[in-house]
Order: structure tokens, then sequence, then C-alpha cells
């Protein structure tokens, strides 16, 4: 019960949904109360809030700016229009007539009042709920030492400065005028120039405190009363949102396990199953799910900021709403394809660095076991490394080793394509060449040596000559082995088929005698269908059969078939569903051994497939093929790899329990085969697919 509840499909899907649904409310929700918890828990008021402190802040920026302005006025002695402009704008904004933020600057070098906005006669303990402090250095630079430089007087033996000014002339600076350059930040060490800022009068520097606070009580409207009106209305609510996020959260932690013990499993099918998904190399898959998430944040940035400054609306919040989904389908995509990964125990051994761990241990076993040829690759490349140490120091000796070593690097590729060359004329078809491993490397120095010895060379086109040689004898010999005996079968067997014809002509009263010869009647012809079977096994795989290849249309001869063999599929309960192409698929092929090679594949599914199931037969064109593929379900368990059911004598099931010869498969794969042709036999189950290809016939018609 449990199991069909996990991999239910409908369950599955619903909980994928209320998991992605769940988990970005839970996710808001948890954020909201995260941010305000302060508020929820400590239960201080307004003025410990983060909205309170978040205005504060936002005001004392404004005080910054209006600093800035005033200092600008008092070092310059008066503003640009525009400066003007903004310094009273921010008077008129940090007014006790607008704002109940209250604050006063001082300098922070003699203690004297600079600024301030508290009413005469108060004080800023007196008017505000709790006095901040903060600290604003104000500085600017009348041209700067980044334009200064220094030359060198070789005849001096030190650097001379060059100091730029205002108005862009040049001022020189020799270490007897150090008390000139002192006053631009520039000290003498006795052959070069230091800068220190601090000396610098072209710096204008000053710094100032800053006492800041809200008033307590409130005595005008602004957004100090809006946020604690705020305050007060929704501070009621912060429980019950937290509740809310913790049982969103719970649920959504309760549906992703949920998921994750279902991951990878079907109802039809036993065990963990890996879907394409979890195919992809794991460090591949972080790495995508890495910059995936980047992007949905990176897309998420200018809504999030909307919300933040106080200017959310439908699109932000249905954007948000998109963007948290792809976010939590991410993350619920990837727990899920890790659960299954942690099943099949394929987490390490599905990656990209596993496999390049594996090819580097494999590189390094194999070359480990060809030892013998390869060290001196090995001693090359480490006397290269030291060579090129020692030699670095001498100039001369660079090219004479570097000579060398293109020496040995060209020499060996010589050497080893006279074996290639030799290789390729073996495999070309002249197995009589000798291959000459005069001066060739490692151990086969030696092999040649005593080759030679013996005025010899190594035979390797021989060997291969004489293992082919065995081998044809070999298939020469059972071809005409079963040749001779099928041919001496044929007649006495002719004459037992013959005479059971005359007995079933012939009166017989005994039923017994009459099912006797109905028996050998049956038997007979089987064995006259084996006999022939042989036969053409023998000489398609050969390769004796004469092949007349035409232009053929495959739906049309599959077609045929198909009428052949409807009312026998009708009489064993078999479901035929075909699928053609809209236009005839033609093919270069031999009608006669094609049909045979059809006629098999039909017969096979008559004989073993499931009764009451269906029989999918397809013809399908795709990139210049043409490709005949034949799906059923076996009736007996295939126990067997593909390969070795197209073999001769081999059966799909063990019992032996249907009439057949165990040769259709192998002379449909030979047939295909001689024809130019791909036969491919899959098995997955108890699902049994034939397929045959043949490249497509695109010339016009004769």
């Amino acid at each position: 019960m449990k199991k069909q509840l996990r991999t239910h499909p409908a369950l599955k899907a619903l909980a994928v949904i209320l998991a992605l649904v769940l988990g970005a409310g839970g996710f808001w929700a948890s954020l909201f109360t995260l941010s305000q918890w302060d508020d929820i828990w400590t239960g201080t008021g307004y003025y410990e809030s983060s909205n309170c402190y978040s205005n504060l802040y936002h005001r004392l920026a404004q005080v910054g700016e209006l600093a800035r302005l005033m200092q600008n006025r008092t070092w310059d002695g008066s503003l640009s229009y525009l400066d003007q402009q903004r310094l009273e704008a921010l008077q008129e904004a940090l007014s006790p007539e607008q704002t109940n933020f209250r604050f006063r600057l001082v300098d922070n070098a003699t203690g004297e009042p600079v600024y301030g906005n508290l009413p005469g006669g108060q004080t800023m303990e007196g008017a505000v709920y709790r006095v901040l402090s903060d600290s604003l250095e104000l500085q600017r630079y009348n041209g700067g030492h980044e334009d200064d430089y220094q030359t060198w007087d070789q005849e001096m033996d030190y650097y001379r400065l060059h100091i730029i000014q205002s108005d862009g002339s040049t001022l020189l600076c020799l270490p007897e005028e150090e008390s000139v350059a002192n006053q631009y930040g520039w000290l003498f060490n006795g052959s070069s120039w230091d800068y220190d800022e601090g000396l610098d009068r072209r710096v204008l520097s000053r710094v100032l405190a800053v006492e800041y606070g809200v008033t307590n009580p409130q005595t005008v409207t602004d957004e100090f009363t809006e946020g604690a009106q705020d305050y007060l209305e929704y501070a009621q609510y912060l429980p019950g949102v937290a509740l809310l996020s913790l049982a969103l959260d719970v649920l959504t932690v309760l549906l992703v396990v949920f998921l994750c013990l279902g991951a990878g499993r079907r109802r039809d099918r036993e065990g963990v199953l890996l879907n394409h998904f979890d195919r992809i190399p794991l460090d591949l898959l972080i790495f995508l799910e890495f910059w995936a998430l980047a992007a949905l944040f990176a897309l998420g940035d200018s809504m999030a900021l909307a919300l933040n400054s106080g200017m959310p609306n439908l699109e932000t919040a249905v954007g948000l709403g998109v963007l948290s989904r792809g976010i939590s389908g991410c993350l619920l995509a990837f727990l899920l394809t890790l659960a299954t990964r942690i099943k099949t125990r394929t987490v390490f051994s599905n990656t990209l660095t596993w496999l390049l761990c594996r090819s580097i241990g494999r590189l390094c076993r194999a070359l480990g076991r060809s030892w013998p040829l390869t060290w001196r690759v090995v001693v090359l490349f480490l006397l290269y490394l030291l060579g090129s140490v020692l030699t670095a120091l001498t100039v001369f000796l660079i090219p004479v080793y570097q000579g060398l070593a293109l020496y040995f690097l060209c020499r060996w590729p010589i050497q080893w394509r006279r074996v290639r060359e030799g290789a390729a004329r073996i495999v070309g078809g002249d197995p009589s060449c000798k291959i000459d491993t005069g001066g060739t490397l490692s151990n086969y120095d030696t092999i040649a040596a005593l080759a030679k010895q013996g005025g010899l060379y190594i035979e390797v086109g021989g060997a291969i000559r004489t293992a082919v040689d065995r081998q044809l004898k070999s298939e020469r010999f059972k071809a005409e082995l079963i040749t001779n005996v099928s041919h001496d079968l044929k007649t006495p067997l002719t004459s037992i088929i013959n005479y059971v014809d005359l007995l079933k002509k012939e009166e017989i009263q005994n039923p017994r005698a009459a099912e006797y010869i109905e028996v050998l009647d049956r038997k007979s012809q089987r064995l006259k269908k084996l006999t022939e079977d042989l036969v053409e096994a023998s000489k398609a795989s050969t390769g004796n059969l004469a092949v007349n290849r035409e232009r053929l249309g495959m739906v049309q001869l599959v077609q045929q078939a198909i009428g052949e063999f409807e009312e026998k599929f009708a009489q064993r309960g078999l479901q035929l569903i075909s699928s053609f192409p809209a236009e005839e698929a033609y093919i270069q092929a031999d009608g006669r051994h094609l049909w045979r090679i059809i006629d098999n594949l039909l017969s096979n599914c008559n004989k073993y497939a499931m009764e009451g199931t269906r029989v999918y037969l397809d013809v399908m064109k795709w990139d210049g093929t043409v490709t005949l593929s034949v799906k059923n379900i076996s009736q007996q368990q295939l126990n067997i790899p593909a390969e070795q059911l197209m073999e001769r004598f081999v059966r799909g099931e063990e019992s032996r329990s249907t009439e057949g010869s165990g040769l259709g498969l192998s002379i449909a794969r030979s047939l295909t085969e001689l024809q130019g042709g791909v036969f491919r036999l899959d098995i997955d189950g108890d699902l049994f697919k034939a397929a045959l290809s043949f490249p497509e016939d695109c010339s016009p018609p004769a």
C-alpha cells in the first residue's frame, strides 16, 4: 500500500505542485518573520523597530548631504545655483515644522555647534526618545598628488620632485627645498620622495559629530508617524504570520520527504530507475543549477528593490511569485535526483570528476602494462624537464639540447610508422607482408636481433594468414557438412512424405491409426522445414546465395505479409498495430530474401508472443534510411542476451514447447547483412524488438 501511494503518478504530481506552492509561500512568510523578528519577540515598541531605524538612516543621509553643501559654501565662499537650491530644500525638509527627526552637527575637534534643527531652549536628551550618534568626515581635493611625478638626477644621485599646481604649472622641488614640498605632502627620504596626505595643504578635510533621534511624543505628521501607525496595525498579526510560516515550512518538508521516498520508483516496474535527468553528471548538474539560480536571483533583484523601496504593484508581486516557484522547482528537482542517485549508489560514479579520475587510472594502468614500450618516453620527458632547468643558465646549450630532443621525438614516429604501414597492409588483404622491426623501440630490438640471427623477419602476416585459413576451413567444413547431410536427408524424407500422403488417402477405420498418420505428416513436414532452414542458414552465413537487387516498396511488401498472417494472429488473440509513412519507402533489395526475413519475424511473433497482447509493426523513414521494426511481448521469460538469441539453434524459451528450429533470427540477420542492411535485436525485460534497416532508394523509378 505504501509503495502504491509513493509511486502513484497523480499523487506525485499533486505533491510536486503543492511543494512548489507551499514552499514559495513558506519562504516569503519566513523571510517576513525573520525581518520582523525583533518586533515580534522583543515587543519594545515602534522606536526600537526596524521600520523606525530605516527612516532614521534615510534622514541621516539627508543630514550628510546638508553638511557637505554647507562646508563647500564655507570653503568656496558661495555655492552654485543648483547646490544652493538643494541646500534650501534640505533645510526645509529637515526643519522641525516638517519632521519629527532632530539632529545637531558639532565640530569634532573643537566641540562647537555647527548646525541643527532643535527649537530654541531644547536639548537632544529632552527632545528625542534616544540620542544616537555618528561621525561625518568631509574631504575635498584641490588637485592631487597623483599628477605629481619624480625624475632621476644622475649627477646628484637623487630624485627631483615635480609638483603640478592647480593652474597647470609645474613646481620643481629639490632636497634643499623640502620645506616647500612638505606643504604638498612630500617628504624626502635621502634619495626619493614619500607622500603623506596629512601634510598636503591641497586636501581640505573636516570631521563633524552627528547627534540625532526621533521626538517623543511626535509633534508633526511625517514618515515616522505613519510608520508608528503601521506598526500598531500589523504588529498584532506578526505572531500569526510566524505560525503560518512554520506550518508551511513543515508541510513543505513533509512533501519533499514523500517525493524523495518515491523518487526513481514506478508502479509498473521494480527497483529504482534512472531517467534522463538522473543520468546527467552530478557535478555538471550542480554547475547548471548554480547558474540557473543565479539568473533567477538576478531577475528578482529589481522586483525585490521595488518592494523594499515601498513601491509594490501587482506585476512585481506576480513576478516574484513566478521567480520564487522557479527557484523552488530547481531546488526540488535537485533534491529528487540526488535522492534517486543515493538509492542507486551513483552519486559519485556519475560525475565528470569520477570519469576523469577513472580515465586517468586506466591510462596509468595501461602505462604500467605497457611499461617495456613506454619507459623510454617517460624517461625522455623527465630528462627534458631536467635539461630545461640546466640549460636555462647557458644560452648556447639550449639549441643543442632542443635539437637532440627534437631528433628523438621525430625518430620514434618514423620507426613506428613502419609498423603501422605493415599492419595496414595486412588488414588491407596482404597477409604475406613482413614487418621489419630493425631499429624499433624497446623490447622489439631484442626480438629483431633474435630473428635476424636465424636470417628471418617477424612474419606477423604469416601468422594471421594461417589463422584466417584455419577459420575459413572450419567454416567451409561446417557448411559442407550441413549441406551434405541435408541433401542426404532429402531423399528418404521425400519418400516418407509421399507414403504418408498415400496413407492419408486410404480409408483407415482405426481412429488411432489415423491419428498416428496425422502425427507422422506433421513431424515430417517439420523435418522438411528444418532441412530447408539448415541449407538456407548455411548458404546465408557463407554468402553463397545469389542476390538480385531491385527497387522494392517496403510498405507494400509488409502489407502483403500482414495479410498472410492476419488469420494466424487472430487465432492466438494477437492484435496487430501497424504504422507506415505517408509515402512509399523504396529500397534496393532481393524480393525473395526480404520476404523470407519478414516472414521469419512475423512467424516468430506468432509462435512466441503472449496471447491477447499487441504486436507493433512500424515502417519508418529517417535520415536516408528505411527501418522496419517488430515489437511484441514474449510469452516466456527472455533470460538470454540479444546477441546470443541471434545465434544458430538458439531459442528464446528453454521448454522448447513450440515447433521452431532456432534458425529464424539467424537466417534473418544473415539475409539482411547479405543485402547490405543492418539487423538489430533489443530485449528489455519481456519486450522483444527486432529492426532491420536499409538505405533508402531516392532514385526516380525506371
